[in-house]
Order: C-alpha cells, then sequence, then structure tokens
C-alpha cells in the first residue's frame, strides 16, 4: 500500500515536473521566437535605413561628380583664356624692359652730357682768367714805359737788360695766347661731343617715347584680360561656394540656420552663420555648467541622507529638486552636444569648401603676377603696377602695410 502510494505520488511529482518542464520549454521556445522576430524587425529596419542611407549617398555621390565635371568642362574653357593673359604679361614686361633699358641709357647719357658741359664751364672759367691775366697792367707797364720815355742812361747793360725784358714779355705772351687756343680747340672737341650726345640723347627719348606708348598699349590689353579673367575665376569659384547652398542635412539647428539665407549658404554665409553659432555653443555651455553646479549640489544633498540614513524634512522638496533639475540638465546637455554638432558640421563644410578654392587659387591671374613680379623684384625694384598695371590683392595690402607702418613711424618721431 505504501510502496503503491510512493510510486503514485511520485509519478505525479514526475508528470507534474514534466508538465512544467515542456511549459517552460514552450515559454522559452516563444520567447526566442519572439527574440527571433524582434531581431528580424530590426534587421529589416537596420537594412533599410542601410540601405536608405546607401542611396542617399549615392545620390549624393553622383550629384558630387557631375558637380565636379561641371566645373572642371568650366575650368578647362577657362584655361585657353589664362594661357592668353600669361602670353599678354610678358608682353608686358618685354615692352617694360625695353622702356626701362630706354630709361637706364638716357640716365648714362645724361650723366655724360653733365660731366662734358662741368668740363666746359670749367674751360671758360680757365681761358676767362687767362684771358684777365693777358690784359692785366703789369705785364704791359714795361712796355709801355720804354716805349714812351726815352731811357736817360745807355751802356751795355741796360741795353741788353732791356732788350731781354721784352723778349721775355713777348714770350710770355706767346705761351699766355697758345694756352688759349688750346683751351679753346679742347672746348670745341668736348662741345661737338654733347652735341652729339644731345642728339643721341634725342632719339633715345623718342625711342622710349615709343616703347611708352606701346607698354601702355599691352598694359590697356592686359587689364581688359585680367577682367575676363578674374570674372571667370570668380564664376568657378562661386559654383564651389554655393556647392551646398539650399541642401538640407540630418542635424536641425543647422537646417534652422540654413533655412532663411538669401543665397542658401554659400561659404560667405557659413563663415557668418558660425559666428551665430559659436555663441549658441558658448550660452549653451554657460547654461549647462549653471544647471550642472545646481543639480550637483541637490544631487549630493540626497546621497548623503541615503548615505547616512538621517533624511531632514526637507529631503522630499529635494529629492523633487533634484529630479527636476536632471531632467533640466540631460536636456542642457544634449542641447549643447547638438548645437556642438551642429557647429562641427558647420565647420567641415566650410573646410571643404575652402579647399575647392585653395586648389583654383593658383589659376587666379593675381598669383600668376605675384610670382612674375617676385622673379622681376629680384634684379629690379619696381612695382607690379608699373610693370602690369594692376594692383593684385597682395600688392594692396602690402601697400597698407607699409602705409600703416609709415603713420607708425611717424608718430613716435
Amino acid at each position: 500500500m505504501i510502496k503503491a502510494f510512493v510510486h503514485w505520488w511520485a509519478s505525479s511529482k514526475l508528470e507534474k515536473e514534466e508538465a512544467r518542464t515542456k511549459s517552460l520549454i514552450r515559454e522559452l521556445d516563444r520567447e526566442k521566437e519572439a527574440v527571433k522576430q524582434r531581431l528580424q524587425v530590426k534587421k529589416r529596419d537596420y537594412s533599410e535605413k542601410i540601405k536608405s542611407h546607401q542611396e542617399k549617398r549615392n545620390i549624393e555621390l553622383k550629384e558630387h561628380i557631375e558637380f565636379m565635371n561641371q566645373q572642371l568642362t568650366i575650368t578647362t574653357g577657362y584655361l585657353p583664356k589664362l594661357n592668353n593673359f600669361q602670353d599678354l604679361m610678358f608682353c608686358c614686361v618685354d615692352s617694360w624692359m625695353y622702356m626701362d633699358l630706354y630709361q637706364q641709357e638716357l640716365n648714362i647719357l645724361s650723366k655724360k652730357m653733365n660731366n662734358l658741359f662741368s668740363t666746359i664751364n670749367l674751360l671758360d672759367a680757365y681761358m676767362f682768367e687767362l684771358k684777365k691775366l693777358s690784359q692785366s697792367q703789369e705785364r704791359h707797364a714795361w712796355r709801355e714805359l720804354t716805349a714812351n720815355r726815352e731811357l736817360t742812361v745807355k751802356n751795355n747793360f741796360i741795353l741788353k737788360t732791356n732788350e731781354r725784358i721784352e723778349r721775355t714779355s713777348k714770350s710770355n705772351y706767346e705761351e699766355f695766347k697758345n694756352e688759349l687756343r688750346r683751351l679753346q680747340s679742347h672746348r670745341s672737341v668736348l662741345l661737338k661731343q654733347a652735341n652729339e650726345l644731345r642728339a643721341e640723347y634725342s632719339d633715345l627719348s623718342v625711342k622710349k617715347k615709343e616703347a611708352k606708348e606701346e607698354h601702355e598699349n599691352n598694359k590697356n590689353t592686359l587689364k581688359k584680360e585680367y577682367e575676363l579673367c578674374v570674372e571667370k575665376w570668380n564664376y568657378i569659384s562661386k559654383g564651389f561656394e554655393a556647392y551646398y547652398a539650399f541642401k538640407d542635412c540630418d542635424l536641425e539647428y543647422v537646417n534652422m540656420w540654413m533655412r532663411h539665407l538669401r543665397e542658401g549658404g554659400t561659404l560667405k554665409e557659413i563663415t557668418q552663420v558660425l559666428r551665430i553659432a559659436n555663441s549658441a555653443v558658448d550660452d549653451a555651455n554657460r547654461d549647462f555648467n549653471d544647471i550642472k553646479e545646481e543639480f550637483k549640489l541637490y544631487k549630493d544633498l540626497v546621497k548623503i541622507a541615503h548615505d547616512t540614513k538621517v533624511y531632514s524634512d526637507s529631503f522630499s522638496s529635494d529629492k523633487a529638486k533634484r529630479d527636476q533639475l536632471k531632467k533640466r540638465h540631460d536636456e542642457a546637455y544634449n542641447k549643447r552636444q547638438e548645437l556642438k554638432a551642429a557647429r562641427s558640421f558647420l565647420y567641415d563644410r566650410r573646410n571643404e569648401l575652402l579647399g575647392y578654392i585653395e586648389r583654383i587659387k593658383p589659376f587666379h591671374p593675381d598669383t600668376m603676377i605675384d610670382t612674375l613680379y617676385e622673379m622681376l623684384a629680384l634684379d629690379h625694384k619696381s612695382e607690379a603696377w608699373f610693370i602690369f598695371g594692376i594692383n593684385t590683392t597682395k600688392q594692396k595690402i602690402r601697400h597698407w602695410e607699409n602705409k600703416q607702418k609709415q603713420k607708425r613711424s611717424e608718430k613716435y618721431v
């Protein structure tokens, strides 16, 4: 009897355990199936998101390639115009060098003529003094005395002395005349040379004038081509600058800042918006730090109460305040992070666009002028304006800096 009861009880327990086990297995199977279903749903969701993202990226990549091809086509069409501008630059350099050469030759001729005329003036001064000396009263005194007054004493010594004096006087007079003739002859030679130099100077002046007219014409032609090249380069540049114009993104703050921009978000506008973004991030940092300090205060009060098991009368209000500040703290933190992400996104866009502009800078006519000017400046102290008739941005900045230095130096004099 007992054996039968034990057998029944054991069988009953076993059946219950088996039923419970089967139930648990079924529950686990259902949970497994549910997990599997959730994974399938999540997988499909991720797959759709990835597919959507990939499609979006493919569209963006296609648009980017089309844009780059378009810009490349425009740039390729611009290069012949740039080559023509370069040829005109060399024409300007050539005509300027001729003009500069003529000017240097004129300067040399001018110095030569000045030296000749200085020598002629010196000879004139010498001759004037010689004439004065030859006509002085002292030189004719003895001859006048002996010619108008007969000697009262005559002997061999007196007669010989008188004869020697007359001979010496006559000899000195002839020497003066010879020296005067020699100086006059030399003056005539110098004057002839000066007249020849004058004629050469006149011919060179005509050549320089012609070279200057040619150079001015070359500069005017270059300036017109420069304006066309700058216009074309600006068109290419603006294409890059406006690459992200009127394009939304996944960041709410970026879209909000860009939404009301007149040109939709060009490089210039992005740079302006970055000032707004920086200000917004600074404000968000201050707000977050203020809330963080207050939140920490109430968080510590609640923690101390739990740790010490000493609950003050204000514990409930402190806890409520902590929970309230926790929400504000998280909101401020999230806002700050979103603003930082938006700002970082704008910086990336700006830097990308600046990179495009940097790559096409060598094709700007200013770069070509500055490069050639730097080469010429090694041997000549001339401004690019005199050579090309164009002031580049770099030249304008340099001129402004020099002007500021001059003002500062005058201020402390």
